[in-house]
């Protein structure tokens, strides 16, 4: 391949999010302070930190029952009521990691479940953060994860509804679907839960990525954040990419490529985006 110049624009919000660095800081410190540290799952969804921390003797788990005594830390996606009251019975100490804006997300649906709303959550139902978010409503909630899907569940008008969101959920979505129960539902309210990080980061790729020949978004393959990202850009410009790291760049990507724009999930590191910027920086 030809060498030549082209011209690289990093999205400016870009890389970890405030939750995110303070989840990590927070497992980095107590990993030079605690002999027996575990997380219960994935700190966030990236192989590059997971494999930071494990390198700093942080062991994963699945299960509370995987450990008999220790330090166990909750993730960023934040955990159930449930799962404090076990860890305390156990006797087991925690290092509560759950992002702020989360922890705002599960107060919410606690809150307002008990008032008597049904709450509605935008999300995956999948993901721990929702999981989480919907078992602090005491299960009183109902999870849908687009418009065309609230379109097809059946309200009750005699019932009071609340609309929230997961985290990293597409805000322009969160909007249709409130306007769309606003119109159908005579008690109806929202919190929009979305934090202003995810907002800042989709606004940004949906004004540059018309503007460039390209788009990477570097992120986890299972991070929600990252891969809304993508989708979003590709929608916008058939030339994007979605890669976890920079052993996946695949150079012929940018044969005749000017201009490239380089995004990055909320769980990503700076470490894996200057390599990224690196490795094209090197056509």
């Amino acid at each position: 391949m030809k060498k030549r110049n082209i011209k690289i624009a990093v999205a400016k919000h870009s890389g970890f999010c405030s939750g995110v660095r303070r989840a990590y800081d927070l497992a980095s410190v107590n990993s030079k302070e605690c002999d027996d540290l575990y997380i219960l799952g994935k700190l966030v969804h990236n192989r590059d930190v997971c494999h930071d921390l494990k390198n700093k003797g942080i062991k994963e788990i699945e299960s509370l029952e995987n450990i008999s005594e220790g330090t166990v830390i909750f993730t960023a996606h934040g955990v159930g009521p449930g799962l404090y009251n076990e860890a305390s019975e156990r006797g087991q100490k925690i290092i509560d990691t759950t992002c702020p804006k989360v922890m705002k997300a599960q107060r919410v649906s606690k809150s307002h479940s008990e008032k008597g709303r049904e709450m509605i959550i935008f999300g995956d139902k999948k993901h721990e953060e929702v999981i989480s978010i919907f078992e602090w409503s005491n299960g009183k909630a109902r999870v849908i994860g687009s418009l065309e899907e609230v379109k097809k569940i059946k309200l009750n008008k005699k019932k009071k509804y609340c609309l929230i969101a997961q985290t990293t959920q597409n805000v322009d979505e969160f909007k249709k679907i409130q306007r769309h129960l606003a119109k159908k539902m005579p008690d109806f309210i929202f919190f929009n839960t979305i934090c202003d990080s995810t907002d800042k980061r989709q606004k940004e790729i949906r004004k540059l990525a018309a503007c460039n020949d390209a788009v990477i978004i570097i992120g986890g393959k299972d991070s929600a954040n990252s891969r809304r990202l993508f989708e979003i850009a590709k929608k916008i410009n058939p030339k994007s990419y979605f890669i976890e790291n920079a052993q996946e760049l695949k150079l012929q990507w940018l044969v005749s490529v000017k201009s490239a724009l380089i995004g990055a999930g909320a769980s990503t590191p700076k470490w894996v985006i200057e390599k990224v910027v690196d490795k094209v920086k090197s056509l």
